[in-house]
């Protein structure tokens, strides 16, 4: 089979990740008037129905549900949301629509993420080929993540607000919908089981051998919902930074961070699966503690450098040792499991944590704060993580 379909999807998908993202905080801040204390709640309460739908959609994944049509429904239902939270102003309105939009989308990831391991195994099984690395795949949604931010460059200018990033998530929205009519169906392969997907990954996820790296990346996804929020607003209050520069200077780290992952065969071959998870987050801590200690435009553009090294550490061995312990009865759910166990509740732990560090003191110290979570992560993953070979991995997930 052909990965274009699945490139494209994962470009278009990351795009509406890439229109939000650099300007987050901001977005409710300025164009809403929220304050510290509110951002963090309003994107705490989002987090709380996370906690079922990325559960609710991989196991329907998993049960043989096209996942192509859950993908339009998401798309389609996010990018509604979307223009309710740019029209409507009253905070608790304003509050209830970004969490549907949150709720609705955060699926997305893990079901991309599924599709396509469950894609390289049906193709695996066919004896088709090539086979396509995930890393190379993850590289066309960093690719997609960045391009909005270069657009929006010559959207915004000095005068401008930033809620009109909003329509462009909403314009991706529409691509994305549309790019799903170009996959091709992907069957699961059912084997007999005990027990449901969702228990069954739940049940390697908190394994002997997975759960040190999970514990680790709790601390970590701590540290990242923490401070990405607030990037924005350290960039523009504490650096000086224009509102336009602002989404260009993030697009610097994702262009170098494709590099990365285009070269992640030979520094996996080099360091190995957990070097790559310890130097990542040690340079995630590293980068922040330069940002608060030397807030500059040089020191905000030049720690881009190292910023894929965090992504390979947090976002993508994750994925490829997830699926590695998987077994094919529940490829997709074990992506999901990890979110709502994992992911879903740092977020609402870092975005709280955030919001009122900044309400009492400033965003630099929300940045400062996320930089110690980041080495302390690194010690987890150091002492506590011991990866399981790949022949074990998948002797593993194939018993459950």
């Amino acid at each position: 089979m052909s990965f274009f379909a699945i490139k494209a999807q994962f470009f278009l998908s990351y795009g509406v990740l890439g229109s939000l993202g650099p300007l987050l905080a901001l977005i409710l801040r300025d164009s809403k008037n929220f304050d510290a204390r509110q951002i963090g709640i309003t994107l705490a309460v989002s987090s709380i129905g996370m906690l079922f739908s990325p559960a609710i959609m991989t196991f329907l994944a998993d049960r043989n549900f096209d996942t192509r049509k859950i993908l339009r429904a998401i798309f389609a239902l996010t990018a509604t949301a979307l223009c309710a939270v740019y029209f409507l102003q009253d905070p608790l309105s304003v509050t209830l629509a970004w969490a549907a939009y949150s709720v609705i989308f955060i699926p997305t990831l893990p079901l991309l993420d599924g599709y396509y391991f469950n894609s390289i195994r049906n193709n695996e099984h066919a004896s088709k080929q090539p086979r396509c690395d995930y890393q190379f795949v993850r590289a066309w949604g960093s690719a997609g993540f960045m391009l909005p931010a270069v657009a929006l460059f010559f959207i915004l200018d000095s005068s401008s607000s930033a809620i009109k990033c909003l329509w462009c998530a909403i314009i991706w929205c529409g691509l994305a919908f549309f790019g799903t009519f170009a996959l091709s169906p992907c069957a699961i392969r059912q084997l007999e089981r005990k027990g449901t997907p969702t228990k069954d990954a739940m049940r390697v996820i908190f394994s002997r051998s997975t759960f040190p790296m999970c514990a680790g990346l709790f601390l970590v996804y701590v540290a990242a919902n923490c401070y990405y929020p607030y990037l924005s607003v350290f960039f523009s209050d504490d650096v000086g930074i224009d509102l336009k520069w602002i989404p260009l200077i993030s697009a610097i780290g994702v262009a170098i961070e494709i590099g990365y992952l285009l070269g992640l065969g030979p520094i996996r071959r080099a360091i190995k699966l957990k070097g790559i998870m310890i130097l990542g987050l040690a340079t995630m801590g590293a980068r922040l503690a330069l940002l608060t200690a030397f807030p500059t435009t040089i020191t905000a553009t030049l720690i881009q450098v190292v910023h894929g090294l965090e992504i390979l550490a947090m976002f993508v061995i994750p994925v490829i040792y997830l699926d590695r312990v998987a077994g094919d009865s529940f490829r997709n759910s074990i992506q999901g499991a990890f979110t709502i166990a994992i992911t879903v509740p740092a977020r609402l732990i870092g975005f709280l944590l955030a919001g009122e560090i900044a309400h009492a003191y400033s965003s630099k110290e929300v940045i400062f704060t996320a930089a110690i979570l980041a080495f302390a992560s690194m010690l987890v993953i150091l002492f506590a993580f011991k990866p399981l070979p790949a022949n074990a991995d998948q002797a593993a997930g194939n018993q459950q």
